[in-house]
């Protein structure tokens, strides 16, 4: 292979333009987040919402094993064999449901006898009924994600757009607004997601065949090459992707333990509402996976510096005005949810700063994960030992504050670690001056909240002072937001 002049800008240039595309898909999604929000603390209130937190993150925790780690490790695998003979790139992503099936509908067994087990003894009753009930869903979910990613791999991002952003957020809004009328208050949260994610899932089924223009199932025999090849990648990706699942949740697990269902609810609210922050970030991997993976095969890992600099800057630029909205009218938005709910403002503050420094500085464990997964295990298993040591000792004494903050530390712990190991290991040191003129910028913006007694006038005023230093600060550095230093090659 070999680089293509100008490839990089290119590259980079359709990074942003899929961006564009799923980040317009986040803001529909996100619209369709605030009447879920909105059904689900008004009509199913704080303990009913806590329990079916509690089991959605389970779910996802499994769905971090379950899913093999092919949603990373699906790219290089079609590339391998994008050009060779014999059985069709289908047949590969077949292959990859196949054993992904398997291993989720085991792990939904286990959690379904774990949550029979311990239920009444270690698990409130709504809780462990909600486990009962989502735990097969750790196979929709799990598919869910290979068949997006088998369709990105064909530059088909609006199958993830319409699925991710469309589709399942607003069935399973509908679903569970329906379920509530007809009858099923207690489970109408766990109907809702069902409904969500079996819609999602027959969309991207739908989406990945017309990519790859058919599975050819008739013909289909499974490969055992590539079964075992997908088996052996999955050991380290799996282990690092549950570490990391478990090192996102580990917070909502010790709340929902020391403080239980009610609590929960609240701050299982206030993780959802910063989910845009870590969206903005999702909305980049489509292409920005691939782009990473390329560049690295093309100029090794300490080419990647300048590429994984610029996309950390933009990523970061684009989060923070969320994180100063939430500064100005946090309280009243949280309000709007329900009663009780308002008490999560400082825990969605210090959440809504944590997932801007985790999901923006995050772009570096990109290259753990093509070259040495074993660091990025190592890394999230430091993380999680300091987050869980933390929570321990600031739940009980500050509630679900604490808890938020103990996750801010471990994030930052994770953080200052990763930029050590980059720079010594792989040579990856991108520029720190690309990071300080979007972070004064918001400190700035801050203060001028602070100043002004109305919340949505603070809001204005911050916005306004933001953009006007972060444009002054490009100009006098002489930087842009663009994307730079990724590869594009062709075939020699």
């Amino acid at each position: 292979m070999k680089d293509v002049a100008g490839g990089g800008d290119k590259a980079g240039t359709n990074i942003v333009r899929g961006a564009q595309a799923t980040a317009l898909g986040f803001l529909v999604r996100f619209s369709a987040r605030l009447l879920f929000l909105f059904v689900a603390g008004r009509l199913y209130g704080a303990g009913l919402f806590g329990a079916f937190v509690l089991a959605a993150a389970m779910v996802e925790l499994g769905v971090s094993i379950g899913s093999l780690g092919t949603k990373k490790t699906l790219f290089p695998l079609l590339d391998r064999h994008a050009d060779a003979p014999g059985r069709p790139l289908a047949n590969i992503v077949i292959d990859a449901a196949l054993l992904v099936t398997l291993a989720s509908l085991a792990l939904a067994a286990l959690l379904m006898l774990f949550a029979l087990l311990l239920a009444d003894s270690l698990i409130p009753p709504d809780t462990a009924t909600a486990i009962l009930i989502l735990a097969p869903m750790i196979a929709g979910q799990s598919l869910l994600d290979l068949f997006l990613a088998a369709s990105r791999w064909k530059r088909k991002v609006r199958y993830e757009v319409v699925s991710r952003s469309l589709i399942e957020p607003y069935f399973l809004a509908l679903g569970a607004f329906a379920a509530f009328y007809a009858g099923f208050t207690n489970h109408g949260l766990l109907i809702g997601y069902w409904c969500g994610t079996l819609a999602a899932l027959a969309y991207a089924i739908f989406g990945a065949a017309r990519s790859y223009s058919g599975f050819g199932l008739a013909r289909y025999r499974p490969g055992g090459a590539i079964l075992a090849g997908i088996a052996r990648s999955a050991g380290a990706n799996s282990a690092t992707d549950f570490l990391n699942a478990f090192y996102m949740r580990a917070d909502l697990y010790l709340v929902a333990i020391l403080l239980g269902e009610g609590p929960t609810g609240i701050y299982g609210m206030a993780r959802q509402v910063t989910t845009p922050i870590r969206q903005v970030r999702q909305s980049f991997d489509a292409l920005l996976v691939p782009a990473v993976s390329r560049t690295i095969a093309v100029r090794g890992s300490g080419g990647t510096s300048e590429a994984l600099a610029s996309a950390t800057r933009l990523i970061l630029v684009i989060q923070l005005p969320f994180l100063i909205a939430l500064f100005a009218i946090g309280v009243p938005l949280m309000s709007w949810f329900g009663a009780g709910f308002a008490a999560g403002y400082w825990a969605l503050l210090i959440l809504g700063t944590a997932e801007v420094l985790q999901s923006a500085l995050s772009v570096g464990d990109l290259i753990f994960v093509y070259l040495r997964p074993r660091i990025g295990l190592y890394l999230t298993l430091i993380s999680i030992a300091a987050g869980v040591a933390s929570a321990l000792l600031l739940i009980p004494e500050f509630g679900i504050t604490g808890a938020a903050f103990a996750l801010f530390a471990a994030y930052s712990l994770r953080s200052v670690l990763r930029s050590i190991v980059l720079r010594a290991r792989f040579d990856v040191a991108g520029p720190r001056t690309h990071l300080a003129g979007p972070l004064l910028a918001a400190m700035f913006a801050a203060a001028a909240i602070l100043l002004v007694p109305n919340d949505w006038l603070g809001l204005l005023a911050g916005l306004a002072l933001y953009s006007a230093i972060l444009f002054l600060w490009l100009k006098a550095t002489r930087q842009s937001l663009s994307l730079t230093g990724f590869s594009a090659e062709v075939r020699a």
